[in-house]
């Protein structure tokens, strides 16, 4: 099919990923702006979000990753010119992700009355304790904003999403202005008011995305199969059956990162507060790479309903050869402007003096994990995902979070050790998920 060169599917992706991208930044743009504000009102509260922000992370990211198993069966139906059909997956989905929610909300509840019994430093928890009730009540509302945006990415209309997440930043950087600082009018809240400030952007968000499905002039269609459920019977099944391991894949690497930071606790408010920084500034570089694994995804996905096997390996190599430039290009912009990143987000010499130590762990870890998020969206788009969650299992949880504590506890090299635990388990997935997807490539695909 005409089109389907290296250089032609470099631009597909490209096309697909830059708004994705852009909408995906914007996601993280809410926590860089909390942190950049936060941290110059004060280290306690830094430390205090540093906590709470990486400690919920692993629900915000596995609500993400269940969401995803929409992409293939929207696109899918989209590609079928089955427009009722892409409703229906998006009612189904919606529901799944309310059922979802449910759980996650339980879940915070139980982790809500257990936040003293972390080891975390006494003095935080008074500021702690307010911030994780409105933040969980916020990550909740994230998992419908999710199966919205699956939509319009599935219906190649990531720019929606895009304008909606950037609109909402303007908003939380506005919310976060007046409640943190008490300007306008308004009382000075500290980190409870940028909780707040982010609650209100994240209504806003699954408000606008609600309000462009049910009254875009485009959707009509779409809007007929949703009201009327006209989706297979199996179509809520599938969306867990596809959801369920990637969101289990995220969950278990968020999970490792939010055991890791109670680690960094031991280690005190210093430690803390400068993981934060450099975490801040590596889920700017996440979301980048994500988005071009969530293109790739959706190409696949596309080929895949083709038959068009040979182009799918082409894509998988497209998208990792942009993901390690992408891997790069953020390594040299860290590598030669840490100091005045560190800058951004605190006033502390303490705590820029220890993120700055993180570089060498930052920049080999970047490499890992840009391809395992490659591979892995590579195997959503081939719709083999199952053998995504023992890879996780083993990568994240038995390689990570052991290799944390004895680099950074047990043998002592602090908070430095800790970080270098995660190049090991991430490079590791990478290779996993590589050498799965060529399996399947080599045998199931060319299956008649």
């Amino acid at each position: 099919m005409a089109g389907y060169t290296y250089s032609g599917i470099a631009g597909r992706l490209g096309k697909l990923a830059g708004p994705i991208m852009i909408g995906q930044i914007g996601v993280v743009l809410v926590s860089f702006a909390d942190t950049f504000m936060i941290g110059h009102y004060g280290v306690q509260d830094l430390a205090a979000a540093s906590f709470v922000n990486n400690l919920t992370m692993i629900l915000v990211l596995a609500g993400l990753g269940f969401s995803l198993g929409l992409t293939p069966l929207i696109s899918d139906a989209e590609s079928r010119g089955d427009r009722r059909g892409v409703g229906a997956c998006l009612r189904e989905g919606l529901k799944a992700n309310a059922l979802l929610a449910a759980v996650v909300a339980a879940v915070l509840v139980l982790l809500y009355f257990n936040l003293g019994r972390m080891g975390q430093p006494e003095e935080l928890l008074p500021l702690i304790r307010p911030y994780f009730i409105v933040v969980s009540a916020s990550i909740l509302t994230t998992f419908f904003f999710n199966a919205f945006k699956q939509f319009t990415d599935g219906t190649m209309r990531p720019a929606v999403s895009m304008v909606i997440i950037i609109t909402s930043n303007v908003l939380n950087i506005a919310g976060n202005y007046v409640l943190i600082y008490g300007k306008c009018g308004f009382p000075e809240l500290g980190l409870l008011g940028a909780g707040i400030s982010t609650l209100a952007a994240r209504i806003f968000t699954v408000a606008a995305m609600a309000g462009y499905f049910f009254l875009g002039r485009r959707n009509g269609e779409y809007r007929t199969g949703f009201r009327s459920g006209c989706a297979g019977q199996g179509t809520l099944g599938g969306i867990i059956r596809l959801g369920a391991p990637i969101s289990g894949q995220m969950a278990m690497e968020t999970a490792a990162f939010s055991v890791i930071v109670i680690m960094v606790g031991w280690l005190g408010t210093t430690a803390l507060a400068a993981h934060q920084v450099m975490t801040t500034i590596s889920q700017i570089c996440y979301m980048m790479y994500i988005a071009v694994g969530s293109a790739a995804a959706i190409l696949i996905s596309s080929m895949k309903g083709q038959g068009l096997v040979k182009e799918i390996g082409m894509t998988a190599r497209t998208a990792y050869a942009m993901t390690l430039g992408l891997t790069l290009v953020c390594s040299c912009i860290v590598l030669t402007a840490i100091r005045p990143l560190t800058a951004l987000f605190t006033d502390s010499p303490e705590v820029a003096g220890l993120a700055v130590t993180l570089l060498l762990p930052f920049i080999l870890y970047q490499f890992g994990d840009g391809m395992q998020i490659c591979f892995s969206n590579c195997l959503r788009g081939i719709q083999k995902v199952r053998p995504i969650l023992p890879i996780a299992f083993v990568s994240y949880i038995l390689v990570s979070i052991p290799a944390s504590w004895l680099l950074g506890i047990k043998l002592d090299f602090g908070l430095q050790g800790i970080w270098f635990g995660y190049p090991v388990s991430l490079t590791l997935a990478g290779l996993l998920y590589l050498g799965m997807f060529r399996r399947y490539r080599r045998t199931d695909m060319k299956k008649p």
